[in-house]
């Protein structure tokens, strides 16, 4: 280690810290979230501009045909611009996520080539996952004041505030679960019985908080696992003894169905209004989001090549219009549904290329995994089924922390090594 490495060592260990704590840092807030991750931009930067190996590996990612894919999605994405019904804030919807994508791509470089770091972020990250899952519960049984004190929350509250404000916090732990069980799965001893108790506390998390959303994330997880090991076990042990084992994954699969099912049905819902589509159970999908996704429906056949604009939607007319027994708009900021928002916003033009993207990811670590029965590549697998799943039903693609969630969490699933540590 030379000098100039002694010297930013300090800088490094804080960096890796701080990337951990990142995305468990949401039960705070988003703009806690948000300011780490900036933090850490700036740091990594002043770590890159010292370290070249941190450049040359990052300009090796942006060269590689998955990045040359996504610069080209993104591309397409930028011609709805110049016609958006807003184009400075479709722009800024583009660049910022560029600039989301470009700073994970440093932060893997940089967690890729330092042991000693990508060690402290795994640890914060189980750690702060952990400390977060432990203070909603707490607040949920009925003890607030530490979950009021790391949100400054304080004085007359909602009677309902320890369920409703932790709903964000929850959609982070179903993206942060796979990560803690990949961990808990890398590691031994004490650190894997923490990142499992992370884990267990992060489905707390999501029942507690009655989020529909990531549970429906953390089923297409259990879906895409069983899947990928049923192919697995089937195409390693062949004959009879694969197809056992391929049916003890469906199996998993069809009780983790019929399970989360009955908790979604037990589990509160908005109040009703008129359903648009009877043969779906309100239960389900309730009728307010069925409004929403009806009302963008109908506006995607007015603009099906370029779209409205990035980040737009909300701006189209009718969409302030109130919807009778709700008394909210009937498009309120964003469709709930990200390939509603994406194919509304940027056409067939843009729509498509990202779908693209997105399956060459996931078939990637898909056949990836079914040739070496890499963890990694099941982690991935994983990580993607709960964000894109969940994002079907909550936040809008667009949202800065929920982007950051996803490109943070990949890049520290893709910084480690394939092989279990030690």
């Amino acid at each position: 280690m030379t000098n100039v490495d002694r010297k930013s060592a300090w800088l490094r260990d804080a960096t890796a810290i701080a990337l951990g704590l990142t995305i468990p840092a949401m039960v705070s807030g988003r703009a806690v979230l948000q300011g780490l991750a900036a933090v850490s931009l700036v740091a990594i930067l002043i770590i890159a501009w010292q370290d070249q190996g941190i450049r040359r590996r990052a300009e090796t990612a942006f060269r590689s045909r998955l990045g040359v894919a996504i610069f080209a999605a993104f591309a397409a994405m930028a011609i709805s611009i110049p016609g958006s019904l807003e184009p400075l804030r479709s722009f800024d919807a583009w660049a910022r996520t560029l600039v989301y994508i470009g700073g994970c791509v440093l932060f893997w470089a940089f967690l890729a080539e330092d042991t000693r770091a990508r060690r402290l972020c795994h640890q914060a990250l189980v750690v702060g996952a952990l400390a977060g899952g432990i203070l909603v519960i707490v607040a949920v049984a009925g003890f607030q004041l530490p979950l009021q004190f790391v949100k400054n929350e304080f004085g007359r509250l909602p009677s309902n505030w320890a369920t409703q404000t932790p709903k964000a916090y929850a959609s982070a732990m179903s993206c942060l679960i796979p990560v803690l069980i990949w961990l808990a799965w890398r590691h031994r001893a004490k650190w894997r019985a923490l990142a499992g108790a992370a884990a267990v506390f992060g489905i707390a998390v999501i029942i507690g908080a009655d989020n529909k959303s990531a549970l429906a994330g953390l089923l297409a997880m259990v879906l895409a696992v069983c899947l990928a090991m049923a192919l697995r076990n089937m195409s390693a042990n062949g004959g009879r003894r694969g197809w056992a084992g391929a049916r003890s994954w469906i199996a998993v699969a069809l009780a983790a169905v019929v399970g989360i099912l009955a908790l979604v049905n037990f589990l509160p819902d908005p109040p009703p209004s008129t359903p648009v589509w009877t043969w779906i159970p309100s239960w389900l999908i309730d009728t307010h989001r069925q409004q929403i996704w009806h009302f963008t429906m109908s506006r995607i056949a007015d603009a099906p090549w370029l779209g409205y604009g990035m980040n737009t939607i909300d701006r189209v007319a009718g969409a302030d219009t109130i919807l009778p027994g709700y008394k909210v708009q009937v498009l309120p900021s964003h469709p709930h549904n990200w390939i509603l928002e994406v194919l509304a916003e940027t056409g067939l033009i843009g729509f498509l290329p990202v779908i693209l993207c997105l399956a060459w990811f996931i078939a990637r670590h898909f056949l990836r995994h079914h040739a070496t029965a890499s963890r990694r590549a099941l982690a991935h697998l994983s990580l993607a089924a709960v964000f894109w799943s969940s994002s079907l039903f909550n936040f809008s693609i667009w949202s800065s922390w929920w982007l950051i969630t996803f490109f943070l969490l990949a890049a520290i699933i893709a910084a480690a090594p394939d092989d279990p540590a030690p």
